[in-house]
């Protein structure tokens, strides 16, 4: 009968009970609790809860219990991935092109020669892997405590880099022999090359360590633990054992940090929340990311920001980031004028005194929108797409107008029959622009001018929109002559039409254009945006078209025939569009062009009733 395997004196295998710490250990360890900063919290986005430390910003950790995928699905996470202990059923893997790893020592290899996870880990981190370059994903499904290791020493990248030497004699053997029992098992552990000694002192390190584990597994709770926050205590607990409260001398916190997007390569922008001054912050936050903080977004007061720009030369500058700003908050109403984002190339802030209505997350989404760069085909799909949209208005008009004719009616006139037929599909076309406004406006319907106008200068362009009613009062003037129940409903039925092109084409086409491109904003520089002139052109075609159908209009009086005088019509409506556009991006309202058009439809009809 084989002699069974020898031990050191007091290694203890770590299947038995666990140990206490000696008095002095646990009470040092407990002091060092006490002094050590919690730098591990948890954050929801997007319905995603990921773990994090405050000096890793670009890693975050995921842990599903039910998480085990193969090499092709881990491909389709996307860049930037590790996954740890078994969250890749496949072999262990490194690959630097797609940076995807696999930290893993069950399928695909040879247990007895292959490290374990917090090894492997180790060694990533020592040998250079740039886990500050871009944003990194870890993934996890079982937080036993070779995975919390590899963890933590992802999370403390930075740290472990510089560790002091008392530090790294804490934690070298700690991973040698928990890699050791991991991937061997418990025989083979006394074969990791530790000293006697150090093995004991270690083993008792692992199975205080593990005496939290082994609680929750006898008592049945194990697969019920909250997996985040389990993981949180044991980082914390290795923090105690590697960790000396002055380790930390340099550390400073900021009170909340919200999130941070990429706004050029390897420049970021920041939001956080701290009473601090935006000087005091940014010098906290260069500490965390270097060379890579590029613009902060402080929160002093609940809605009240000051934005910083970092980097004074290389950096991107703050106007884009005013300008976009402007065009999706809410708070931006005009009413003043001058309540806006602002300030100088360097420092500004949100609107004052009331604040932004943007979320910090919003203000995140706008800031990576704000300097995204765009290619010219997709600015050109983008035209083109709004365009097409605009043009879709020939369709639901004309057909829910045919519709109309099969809703049983009471006996009418054919007046009436016939404005009942337009009021009915302008109806549809409102109705339909209104959810596609909706949608289309992620909940931020203000942004398509869906909002009271303010006062931004331009009423001398009243005399032009009030031409934008020539299409309808074409098509009024025939009904001049008839009873004023008819005249009153052809007059309602073109306002409801009017409204229902404001809303298309200054409302839908316009505003799926004007948050990624300049416009004009209440009381500030002329200019012809891009957003104006495309709106515009969408306008003047359906318009004309429009027109041409209702009205055959010819110019004949002037010596032109049809085709010229679609021409000259078409060439007056682009003009019209650009007028009502101008003045939707100064008062940032559809109503004064819906207004507008409506009193030129009252009033054309209003003159040729007198003169006839």
């Amino acid at each position: 009968m084989p002699d069974p395997p020898l031990q050191p004196a007091g290694f203890r295998s770590s299947t038995r009970e666990p140990a206490s710490l000696p008095a002095q250990v646990a009470t040092a360890a407990v002091r060092k609790l006490q002094v050590i900063p919690e730098r591990y919290a948890l954050r929801d986005k997007d319905g995603v809860r990921s773990l994090s430390c405050e000096e890793a910003p670009r890693l975050r950790v995921i842990i599903d219990p039910s998480m085990s995928i193969s090499r092709s699905e881990a491909i389709s996470l996307g860049e930037r991935v590790i996954l740890l202990d078994g969250a890749g059923n496949f072999g262990p893997l490194i690959d630097n092109d797609r940076d995807l790893y696999n930290l893993d020592h069950h399928a695909g290899c040879e247990r007895l020669f292959t490290l374990s996870t917090c090894e492997q880990a180790l060694l990533m981190v020592q040998s250079g892997l740039e886990l500050s370059e871009g944003d990194w994903t870890l993934y996890a499904n079982d937080p036993d405590l070779d995975t919390v290791l590899a963890i933590w020493c992802l999370l403390n990248h930075r740290r472990l880099r510089e560790l002091r030497p008392e530090a790294r004699d804490v934690l070298l053997p700690l991973l040698r022999l928990e890699g050791a029992i991991d991937a061997n098992g418990h025989d083979l552990a006394l074969l990791c090359g530790l000293p006697t000694a150090l093995l004991e002192q270690t083993q008792l390190r692992i199975d205080d360590l593990l005496a939290r584990e082994r609680g929750l597994k006898q008592t049945g709770s194990w697969g019920s633990k909250n997996v985040h926050a389990y993981t949180i205590e044991m980082l914390r607990a290795v923090d105690a054992l590697v960790y000396r409260g002055e380790d930390f001398g340099d550390y400073t916190r900021i009170e909340e940090i919200y999130g941070h997007v990429e706004v050029a390569p390897r420049r970021v922008a920041v939001a956080c929340r701290d009473r601090s001054g935006i000087y005091q912050v940014e010098q906290h936050l260069k500490a965390r990311w270097g060379d890579q903080l590029s613009l902060i977004a402080l929160e002093n007061q609940p809605g009240q920001y000051t934005l910083r720009r970092v980097n004074s030369v290389a950096g991107p500058q703050l106007e884009p980031a005013y300008d976009f700003l402007n065009r999706i908050d809410a708070a931006v109403d005009g009413r003043p004028a001058g309540k806006r984002w602002g300030g100088s190339r360097d420092i500004g802030g949100s609107p004052r005194p009331q604040g932004t209505a943007l979320s910090a997350e919003e203000v995140l989404e706008t800031l990576a929108r704000a300097y995204r760069t765009s290619t010219r085909w997709s600015r050109v799909r983008q035209v083109g797409a709004s365009l097409l949209l605009g043009a879709s208005f020939l369709v639901f008009w004309p057909v829910a107008s045919a519709l109309a004719s099969w809703v049983p009616l009471p006996t009418l006139s054919p007046g009436l029959t016939s404005a009942f037929r337009v009021a009915l599909g302008a109806g549809v076309a409102f109705a339909t622009g209104a959810l596609l406004v909706r949608v289309a406006s992620k909940k931020r319907p203000w942004v398509f001018g869906w909002r009271l106008p303010a006062d931004g200068g331009g009423w001398w362009l009243a005399p032009i929109l009030l031409l934008g009613a020539l299409p309808v009062a074409a098509w009024v003037f025939p009904r001049l002559s008839a009873q004023a129940s008819e005249l009153l409903a052809a007059l309602a039925a073109g306002a409801l039409g009017l409204a229902a092109m404001e809303l298309w084409f200054r409302g839908l086409v316009h505003g799926l254009l004007v948050a990624d491109y300049p416009v004009q904003r209440p009381r500030g520089a002329w200019l012809l945006s891009r957003a104006a002139c495309v709106s515009a052109a969408g306008y003047a075609v359906v318009a004309t078209v429009l027109l041409d159908g209702l009205t055959r209009w010819t110019l004949s009086p002037l010596g032109t025939g049809r085709l010229e005088g679609i021409a000259v019509i078409a060439c007056a409506m682009f003009i019209v569009g650009l007028a009502l556009a101008v003045v939707r991006e100064r008062s940032l309202s559809l109503v004064p062009g819906i207004l507008a058009q409506t009193a030129g439809v009252l009033i054309s009809g209003a003159l040729a009733y007198a003169i006839s």
